[in-house]
């Protein structure tokens, strides 16, 4: 099976992008990830991201399809990126 590689100009523009993006940590709310992650059956992990979505009325940029499910069934936005 044939897996088409980056090119190094490719992977380079691809980390300026990744490096542009604002990170910055956010403290959670770990009782509220905990009755996520009950709710929705899913890792606490998981449910540190949807507790950050709701408390910055902010979408869930995701790739991930259970995460994705589990967001929108508690009426997360999500994006795909």
């Amino acid at each position: 099976m044939f897996k088409k590689k980056l090119t190094l100009k490719e992977a380079q523009k691809g980390l300026t992008i990744f490096q542009s993006i604002p990170l910055r940590y956010v403290e959670a709310d770990f009782y509220n990830v905990l009755k996520l992650s009950k709710n929705t059956k899913m890792y606490a992990y998981d449910a540190y991201f949807l507790d950050c979505a709701i408390r910055h009325k902010a979408p869930l940029l995701t790739l991930d399809r259970n995460l994705k499910m589990a967001a929108q069934s508690i009426n997360i936005e999500t994006l795909e990126v």
